[in-house]
């Protein structure tokens, strides 16, 4: 039997349980099953230690990635942004610098300046969020009067929608694989996968980042997060982030030994609203040395940004509809 038709039977015996749970956390080193000869197919005994090596080596990269992002509650960076959207005038393209501010209850802040002058401000104080679009003549506020699952599920309507959907806090924190993994993960196999290729190559993780939103995440041999990918009902890909060049983010009380890692490269693709952003972090750290409260304070930013249009998005469930 070919190569090609022992990775289909291997993908056809796995097709029964491709999500498969992962029932315990373990740092146990995967033993990888590898058949020496690889014109022979894969035993059901093979099979089935490949899948358990599996297990344990997506759950040490569970574990791993917890403890990494327990220590990120805090997390601010300079950073330089590119942004691609379109909107009723036409398609655009900013080149700017950025400044984001990432604290607990799902509070943050996003700043895209150019030349010292504001262009976007995208924020949210754990319920509601919004987007400040400044570099306009009328400036403007869009406020999302709830945002949980709406920001990847549905299509936002309002003005800056499609940058609010790409840059929230929410979606910064959980495609930047800043966000914890829930206990309810599953493990599936990736069916164009090399046969040959090592198991973190060959498996993904599938859970909720928010409820009723699945995503799939893919790691490198380092154990660090290298794609996430958010998924319809349908299983199309609404949004894609490449993860990329990781360095540690100074932390404060911890050797440095123990700074946690993030990924100084954050490219997310839209497929929705055709829109997408690339984050080139500049010295991050886990602290909030430059961030402040108000922030997070949406009539203190009004106060301070004097938009000259406000316009709210409100939430299906708060008119009567369904989510």
């Amino acid at each position: 039997m070919a190569r090609g038709e022992w990775a289909g039977l291997l993908v056809g015996l796995l097709a029964g349980f491709l999500f498969v749970p992962i029932a315990c956390l373990t740092a146990c080193a995967p033993k990888v099953a590898v058949n020496a000869d690889q014109s022979e197919p894969p035993t059901p005994q093979q099979l089935r230690m490949e899948l358990s090596d599996a297990e344990a080596l997506f759950a040490d990269f569970v574990t791993r990635h917890n403890i990494r992002v327990g220590r990120l509650e805090t997390f601010e960076s300079r950073a330089s942004l590119e942004l691609r959207y379109s909107d009723a005038d036409g398609s655009h393209f900013d080149q700017c610098e950025a400044d984001i501010f990432l604290a607990s209850g799902g509070r943050g802040a996003l700043r895209a300046t150019k030349v010292g002058t504001n262009l976007l401000w995208v924020g949210s104080d754990g319920v509601r969020g919004w987007i400040f679009r400044l570099d306009k003549d009328p400036t403007s506020l869009t406020i999302f009067d709830t945002i949980d699952e709406r920001v990847w599920g549905q299509s936002l309507e309002g003005i800056g929608a499609s940058e609010f959907t790409l840059l929230a806090p929410s979606s910064v924190r959980a495609l930047a694989a800043m966000q914890p993994l829930p206990t309810d993960i599953a493990l599936m196999a990736i069916a164009d996968a090399a046969a040959n290729a090592p198991l973190y190559q060959r498996f993904e993780l599938v859970y909720q980042p928010f409820p009723k939103i699945d995503a799939r995440m893919r790691f490198g041999a380092d154990g660090l997060p290298t794609m996430i990918r958010v998924i319809d009902k349908s299983g199309a890909v609404l949004l894609q982030a490449n993860l990329s060049e990781y360095e540690p983010a100074q932390a404060a009380n911890l050797a440095q030994g123990g700074w946690p890692k993030v990924a100084r490269k954050i490219e997310v693709r839209s497929t929705r609203s055709k829109g997408d952003a690339r984050i080139y972090l500049d010295a991050p750290i886990a602290m909030g040395k430059r961030m402040k409260p108000r922030f997070f304070v949406l009539e203190e930013l009004i106060a301070q940004l004097h938009p000259d249009s406000v316009e709210h998005v409100i939430s299906p469930a708060m008119v009567g509809g369904e989510k």
